[in-house]
């Protein structure tokens, strides 16, 4: 309807122009013109009852509607002659627009069938015959701008898809520690801020595990950095096998590692995630050191917090926890009383 409106709206404005350019001496006849742009008038009121009525079905009336834009106006340059030259770019309007709201396709349509109509309107015009190569200039360019336009246009939604895409892998990679995979510091943080956010909201029961590995220093030194690091990629692996789909899990550098624990309403649920990730880690064997040995101490803060209303807190809490651990023994986990 929008569409059906601004073409009425526009031919209107196109009338008074005439009526103005007639009135000022510009236009001396406006007898053949008449018919003309009386046609399309006719045309741009009546679809507004077609379109109002719902009368066809909506691709019937987006294709119809594509031929009778261009039809009737290649119809109105036969008929008017020079007097619509001001408004000889309209088919290529007509396609550009055909493109931007129903996709290229009716876009090639609109522009066929523009240069179709227009071409046989012209060459038997009168009006239009003295200038043959005029003629063939404004029917290329009904063919060729919408073309352009659309192959510029696929070309520009496409730089686009390939910038948000870059953009999406450079934000991915800086919240991404590259060796593990797992979320890095920057993106441990930004999840623990939701995590509040969404836990003040709510009130929902919620956790934040700090870890830091026993005996880690021995296997760089025994094994050195690269076998160090194996140990830290497969430890990843085993963490992230021991949360839950919506948990999310962090190498905070170094050896120390993050959980962000997003269902935390079961305490011993949460102090049995806690002792298997204990387990599993005092499972892992460094390869060719048998007698090296890797443990975890886990300090876990839960949430809701009265003490605890900030990134900081929450880590300073965990990280007083996890010492604590330390301090006990090694090997274990400390929650903060609720």
């Amino acid at each position: 309807m929008g569409h059906a409106c601004f073409r009425l709206a526009g031919t209107m404005v196109f009338v008074a122009y005439i009526a103005i350019a007639w009135g000022m001496g510009h236009i001396l006849d406006l007898h053949e013109a008449v018919a003309g742009i009386a046609a399309f008038l006719g045309f741009s009121a009546a679809w507004i009852g077609v379109v109002g009525f719902s009368l066809l079905n909506f691709r019937t009336r987006r294709i119809l509607s594509i031929v009778l834009d261009q039809a009737v106006f290649a119809f109105a340059l036969y008929e008017a002659g020079d007097v619509l030259a001001p408004v000889i770019w309209a088919p290529v309007v007509m396609a550009v627009g055909n493109g931007l709201r129903n996709g290229p396709r009716y876009a090639r349509l609109s522009s066929v069938i523009g240069g179709a109509c227009v071409g046989v309107a012209l060459g038997l015009s009168p009006h239009w015959q003295a200038g043959k190569l005029v003629t063939e200039g404004i029917v290329l360019s009904i063919l060729v701008l919408p073309w352009y336009t659309l192959k510029l246009s696929e070309q520009i939604a496409q730089a686009k898809r390939e910038m948000q895409q870059r953009a999406a892998r450079f934000e991915s990679a800086s919240r991404t520690d590259s060796l593990t995979g797992l979320m890095n510091r920057a993106g441990f943080f930004q999840c623990l801020q939701k995590q509040l956010h969404d836990a003040g909201r709510s009130g929902a029961r919620s956790a934040v595990m700090l870890l830091d590995l026993d005996g880690f220093k021995a296997v760089n030194d025994v094994g050195g950095h690269g076998m160090g690091d194996e140990v830290l990629k497969h430890i990843a692996n085993r963490l992230h096998d021991c949360v839950e789909a919506n948990d999310r899990v962090a190498r905070l550098g170094g050896d120390e590692f993050g959980i962000v624990v997003s269902d935390a309403s079961d305490l011993t649920e949460l102090e049995r995630l806690a002792q298997s990730i204990v387990e599993t880690i005092a499972a892992v064997h460094v390869h060719g050191q048998g007698d090296l040995r890797i443990g975890a101490s886990v300090g876990i803060c839960l949430l809701p917090d009265d003490g605890c209303r900030d990134e900081s807190s929450v880590m300073e809490t965990a990280d007083r926890l996890m010492y604590q651990a330390k301090k006990s023994g090694k090997n274990r986990y400390c929650i903060n009383p609720h």
